[in-house]
């Protein structure tokens, strides 16, 4: 009889559990005329193999089911006949197979939570850091390119089949990923819709054909349907064999990031690029404490009558004074933008003009009307319209004094909302201005259908070395249409004699713009219009 702890010790022996319970039956292949285990799951998909001896007769087989298994032992000789004391001691063999393909199982689930994916069977990010560490001193790294992927729109695609087929689609997305790597690469599953990849540069067109465009097959209401996925992907080029193997997955993240926010594809991540990103990252990180410490003040630009080059209104803007240096607004409002702070900032522009008002009003002085703008992120704020009226009410600015700024969308439901704001406020006594007028959604239906007070001409109209017959037609069939609603008309961005004269000469009279004065602060404004005078004196 075989010695059982020397066939247990011989099963522990190695972490390869074929390697090792091959190894054991050999050891027990004289004693039991072992030819062949076998361990079946049927129901998890799961078929092992054990062979020792190739010529099977499978006429002599033993089983042992235990939990969701069946073990299976085949003798190899039919001349041998098994005796009571030969079954039982086999069905000792299989039990203690059985326990060691339990514990096997159970180290296997375990490591499977620390490195895979649950839902792709993919390594997760530990996994995919795994398989690259194992290619070190296999590959030259300064040969490949890491990759992140996040998947466009992928919680419409939930909310249109469902989230049953959202899993499908990732699952096929996955497998399309899995089936396009060679063993010198690596592929991940982040969770979610992301996914990791390192690939050799030499089929880097081929990889992004497949990431950007990969169809897969999803079953609703029991019919197949293809859908495309489409991959927005940042990549970096790998520079050394010494890596960072974080760095890997960061750098490529960054790109995906940026892609994601500029409505890109596909971004390579630069330094220029990562320089930006961390312009951003800082700007992020600071921008509450820079505008509770007063490093955000507000400027002041005059809105001049062409004719007689005398103020008649003015424009707050926003400046980011910090370390000395105007941080200009082009750096941090888009970024303030996408992250839902820029409300905080038009807020606080708003507050800071009427305080100035209600201040000038108080000291006796000359007041023209005064506008700020209000960004289109901030109607996602339900209450925009009555933080506004509040703001204007606290400082006992009379409405006349006030004129609130916005922007055409080119989203349909965006300028819905927009069309509901201005209602509320034109009911409130609060004039509006549309700002950037012609490049919206459709400019004709604002003047129509919206109450607004004024319009202001984009500089794009303008902003040409010469102004042609086309341009004349086009702004000057502007300016008449909004003078017959009874609609003001002011052009930003006039920069020359030339183009204010072609202004004054289509029936537009008001002008902005650097040809006058560059927004200033406060005092030097003040000063401006103490020196060339208003419309009003």
């Amino acid at each position: 009889m075989f010695d059982l702890t020397k066939f247990i010790e011989i099963l522990d022996s190695s972490e390869d559990k074929k390697n090792s319970l091959e190894n054991a039956l050999k050891y027990v292949k004289d004693d039991l005329h072992v030819g062949m285990v076998e361990i079946v799951a049927t129901s998890l998909g799961e078929h092992y193999e054990f062979i020792v001896d190739k010529d099977i007769d499978r006429n002599c087989k033993i089983q042992y089911v235990h939990d969701e298994h069946t073990y299976l032992y085949y003798k190899s000789k039919d001349s041998y006949k098994l005796t009571d004391e030969d079954m039982n001691n086999i069905d000792i063999l299989l039990r203690i197979v059985s326990m060691h393909h339990d514990k096997y199982m159970i180290l296997k689930k375990a490591e499977d939570a620390e490195f895979i994916s649950p839902n792709t069977h993919l390594p997760n990010i530990k996994g995919f850091m795994r398989e690259i560490l194992k290619l070190k001193g296999t590959v030259d790294f300064k040969n490949y390119n890491s990759y992140f992927i996040n998947i466009k729109g992928f919680g419409l695609i939930n909310k249109i089949f469902g989230s049953k087929q959202g899993d499908e689609a990732i699952l096929g997305y996955a497998n399309a990923l899995k089936d396009f790597i060679y063993d010198d690469e690596a592929i991940g599953h982040l969770g979610g819709d992301n996914f990791v990849a390192f690939i050799n540069r030499l089929r880097h067109e081929e990889f992004i054909n497949l990431v950007t465009m990969c169809p897969v097959y999803i079953k609703k209401d029991n019919i197949k349907k293809k859908i495309n996925l489409i991959g927005i992907v940042g990549f970096t080029e790998i520079e050394t064999n010494d890596i960072d193997y974080e760095l890997i997955v960061s750098g490529a993240s960054t790109a995906c990031q940026y892609a994601r926010n500029t409505k890109k594809i596909v971004v390579k991540l630069t330094p220029e690029l990562l320089d930006m990103v961390n312009t951003v990252k800082d700007i992020e990180g600071t921008f509450k404490e820079e505008l509770r410490s007063g490093n955000f003040v507000v400027y002041y630009q005059p809105k001049v009558d062409i004719k007689s080059g005398k103020i008649i209104g003015v424009e707050a803007l926003s400046r980011w004074i910090k370390d000395g240096k105007i941080i200009p607004p082009g750096m941090f409002v888009p970024v303030l933008e996408r992250n839902g702070e820029i409300l905080n900032l038009d807020l606080f522009v708003l507050e800071t003009l009427c305080k100035d008002i209600h201040n000038y009003r108080n000291q006796g002085h000359l007041i023209v009307p005064a506008s700020c703008n209000i960004s289109r992120r901030d109607f996602e704020s339900k209450d925009i319209e009555k933080r506004i009226i509040d703001i204007i009410k606290k400082y006992n600015v009379q409405t006349r004094d006030i004129v609130i700024e916005v922007t055409e969308t080119t989203n349909l439901e965006e300028n819905e909302r927009l069309a509901t704001f201005i209602d509320i406020m034109h009911q409130n006594g609060i004039m509006t201005s549309v700002d950037d007028f012609g490049t919206g959604y459709s400019s004709l239906s604002v003047l129509r259908d919206f109450k607004v007070n004024e319009i202001k001409i984009d500089r794009s109209f303008i902003n040409r070395d010469i102004l042609n017959d086309s341009d004349e037609i086009i702004i000057g069939s502007i300016i008449d249409m909004a003078k017959r609603l009874n609609i003001d008309v002011i052009c930003e961005g006039v920069e020359t004699k030339s183009q204010a004269e072609f202004l004054l000469k289509l029936g537009c009279n008001n002008a902005q713009g650097f040809l006058y004065s560059k927004p200033l602060p406060k005092l030097e404004f003040e000063a401006l219009m103490q020196k060339i005078g208003t419309v009003y004196d």
